[in-house]
């Protein structure tokens, strides 16, 4: 079927070309069309190539005496086959070529147009849009009917304008002609304010692009794509559903028709949702048939209507639309009308020549090509397609279109002509109106707005007063253990070390006010000194409570562990010091960290949450935290201390469970103490690293500070509140043999006892050893 429709085409073709007088003089056009290939164009192009020739070879006032012959090669819309197809026809002597119309697809056009000009020919095409085309040190001598890709984006940018969008995302085939395009457009689009939110390319298989698309949040899509890889896009974009009243799609306007609807075993999409996905989508390029009530008689004198008519009488088909190449066929047409305007002009201006000439005798010399050149740069006409005129890089500027595709059918929506007024402009009037499924025009994005997590002042009011009553309970525990100090059970306790230990509580509890402070209650500033106050707070605060813990666990430990009958003294001197150790270990970690290394305020973004109600708005968490550059390590240097310091008091309290005699030391309750601290650290510290929600946050920190702390000072405390009438020094324990020394240190009297037990252990094993002896003597 399709060998036979061109070999009619050929046949037409040549019948069209004898068409003119007898004796004319032939003029050769070299024609490279896509009969076969990735786009077999040629269906639709050489037919109204053929048109134009029947056409002016007719007209006695056009090239009167010449005969205008186009020669045809299929370039199969690849590079290499056109290269070739064009160098076998101008190697052939029997025929001058005098100019070169086409190829079709710009990959085809490329090699061709940078060749073609070293013969010193005029190469015009009818329907490469390749950006590349347009730069005149690679192709001199090219022109164009059809204008660049990147020439339609004035259109969108305008319509962006004209509907308050000013976000965008783009996808696009990896391909040059996409590329170009799309590069252009993002200039184009931050020149005049528009935010390029996402910028996706793909090669076979858009998915993963379309769900990036979709995650950017972008509602108006501009897209590029050959017709294979459009119908993947559009499934997959039904797929995900970024289709119908909240998104808008922008597409070449040259994809053949129905393209979405062709069979294709690449794509998962029925006939139907490939329907529904491409609805309502716009399509922009070159108006190829104006309206004849919107526009000025063609050279020809054709009118658009007459054109179609005589078209499909030509065509071998019952739906000429459906022909490969159908939107291009009017370019084709004024292609060639193009040159014949350019070759009358050379033949009067060659004939003005010392010695005249002809355009016949163009041997492809620079002369003739130049003048050519020249004319074509300054013409001017209307053509079948519109107004016809082109720029300095040889781009056609025309009208261009905006269609919409409304309940299955193709309409214009408006036009845009770049010759005109500010060349910016869409003109609406006189074209059916868009339709919008949503009724209006949709926004460009999603809303996105600032959720700023504070704490409810309602939870930090909370979180103040159990601080507060922490530390009205710490205050009390301090003032009876000042004020009971010299009662034996307080005493042999060591009452200096629960002090630094009500200290450290105190401080903690203070913590919990300043972790509360947030930027709705208090300046960024002030945030910040809270947030340097409330970690020197916790890190001392911990050191003396838990230190003051651990030595007095370790004291025990020592003097329990002790092997020999020696005596052994453990002053609070010594476990001052060890606490005094710490918190200055403390202290230099934290002078370094402010002064190296300080806290600032730093917004923190989480995860984006889509409104429940409102599927167009989603609100972005964004916490204010006091963070440093370095500030992983300057925590981890805390947690790699408080925790060798946990586990190791979590050991000792082990160590030291069985000891069971209460006026040695409050060690059992110091050992639950230690468990309860290293248990709450230990799941609070991982929890809130994870917790990222702000309120939810200070509830558990706080919650796990108020309760580590008031769980350790009521255990430590209350049950000495509750015994302090009850301990007899005569009563419970031999320790009322054994006097305190006369220093005044707090050093127990149980060690005492413990000595002079072992000294008497000792006095009678050495009597029974004596009495055996004097048995075996």
């Amino acid at each position: 079927m399709l060998q036979g429709r061109l070999l009619v085409l050929c046949f037409l073709l040549r019948v069209a070309s004898c068409s003119g007088q007898p004796n004319a003089t032939k003029l050769y056009l070299l024609g490279l069309f896509p009969w076969t290939g990735a786009w077999d164009g040629a269906e639709a192009t050489v037919p109204a190539t053929m048109l134009a020739v029947q056409d002016i070879n007719a007209d006695p006032k056009l090239l009167p005496d010449y005969e205008l012959v186009v020669i045809t090669r299929d370039t199969e819309c690849d590079g290499g086959t056109a290269t070739d197809e064009m160098y076998k026809e101008l190697y052939n002597t029997s025929t001058t070529k005098i100019m070169i119309l086409g190829p079709a697809c710009s990959i085809a056009t490329e090699p061709t147009a940078q060749a073609s000009h070293h013969w010193n020919l005029v190469q015009i095409s009818y329907s490469a849009t390749s950006p590349k085309l347009s730069t005149r040190s690679l192709f001199p001598r090219f022109f164009r009917l059809l204008p660049p890709d990147s020439m339609l984006n004035v259109v969108k940018i305008a319509m962006f304008k004209e509907f308050h969008w000013t976000k965008v995302a783009t996808i696009q085939e990896s391909a040059p002609l996409f590329s170009l395009t799309t590069a252009d457009f993002h200039i184009e689009a931050k020149q005049a304010g528009i935010e390029v939110i996402a910028a996706e390319t793909f090669i076979d298989n858009p998915t993963t692009q379309i769900e990036n698309i979709q995650k950017s949040g972008a509602r108006i899509i501009v897209a590029g794509f050959y017709g294979n890889m459009a119908r993947r896009v559009f499934c997959a974009a039904y797929h995900q559903k970024m289709y119908g009243a909240k998104y808008v799609w922008i597409v070449p306007g040259w994809l053949e028709w129905h393209w979405w609807r062709k069979t294709d075993a690449s794509i998962d999409c029925s006939v139907e949702q490939m329907d529904e996905a491409v609805a309502y989508h716009f399509a922009v390029n070159i108006d190829n048939l104006p309206s004849d009530a919107n526009r000025a008689p063609s050279l020809s004198g054709m009118t658009s209507r007459k054109f179609l008519e005589r078209f499909a009488a030509v065509v071998d088909t019952d739906d000429p639309s459906s022909l490969t190449g159908f939107m291009e066929k009017s370019f084709a047409y004024d292609t060639v009308w193009t040159v014949a305007l350019a070759l009358h002009e050379a033949e009067r201006q060659l004939s003005q020549l010392d010695p005249p000439r002809t355009v016949a005798d163009f041997a492809y010399d620079s002369i003739t090509c130049q003048i050519l050149f020249d004319v074509i740069s300054s013409l001017s006409f209307e053509g079948i397609s519109g107004p016809i005129k082109f720029n300095s890089n040889g781009d056609r500027l025309g009208l261009i279109l905006l269609r919409q595709l409304q309940d299955g059918s193709d309409v214009k929506v408006g036009t845009l002509d770049p010759t005109t007024g500010t060349g910016r402009d869409i003109t609406w009037l006189g074209y059916e109106p868009i339709s919008w499924l949503g009724g209006a025009p949709p926004i460009d994005f999603i809303i996105e707005r600032e959720d700023r997590q504070t704490i409810q002042l309602s939870l930090f009011l909370t979180g103040a007063i159990l601080a507060t009553v922490g530390i009205a309970l710490a205050c009390c525990f301090l003032a009876f253990n000042i004020h009971f100090k010299k009662l034996r059970v307080i005493k042999m306790s060591s009452p200096n070390i629960n002090n630094l230990m009500l200290i450290g509580g105190m401080l903690a509890y203070v913590a919990i006010i300043f972790l509360g402070v947030d930027t709705n209650i208090a300046s960024t500033d002030t945030f910040v000194w809270m947030c340097r106050a409330k970690t020197w707070c916790l890190s001392i605060g911990f050191s003396l409570a838990f230190g003051s813990m651990f030595s007095k666990t370790w004291r025990v430990h020592k003097i329990f562990t002790n092997k020999t009958a020696a005596k052994m003294v453990l002053k609070d001197s010594r476990l001052f010091c060890f606490v005094t150790t710490l918190v200055l270990l403390d202290v230099l970690i934290l002078v370094l960290w402010e002064t190296l290394d300080p806290l600032v305020a730093t917004e923190r973004f989480g995860t984006k949450v889509i409104d429940d109600e409102n599927d167009d708005i989603v609100y972005t968490p964004i916490r204010m935290m006091c963070e440093s550059r370095n500030q992983t390590y300057w925590i981890g240097a805390f947690y790699v201390i408080d925790g060798l310091l946990l586990i190791f008091g979590a050991f000792l309290a082990w160590e030291t469970r069985k000891v069971s005699i209460p006026a040695l030391n409050d060690s059992k309750y110091i050992g639950v103490c230690v468990y309860n601290v290293l248990i709450l650290s230990f799941v609070g510290a991982p929890v809130s690293f994870i917790l990222e929600e702000r309120n939810a946050h200070y509830a558990l920190v706080a919650t796990l500070i108020w309760l580590a702390t008031t769980l350790t000072l009521c255990v430590v405390f209350v049950p000495k509140i509750r015994t302090r009438n009850d301990v007899q020094p005569a009563q419970n324990t031999l320790v009322s043999q054994v006097t305190q020394s006369h220093q005044g240190v707090t050093s127990v009297d149980a060690q005492k006892e413990l000595q002079l037990l072992r000294q008497e252990i000792g006095r009678l094993r050495k009597n029974l050893h004596d009495l055996g002896q004097d048995d075996k003597e």
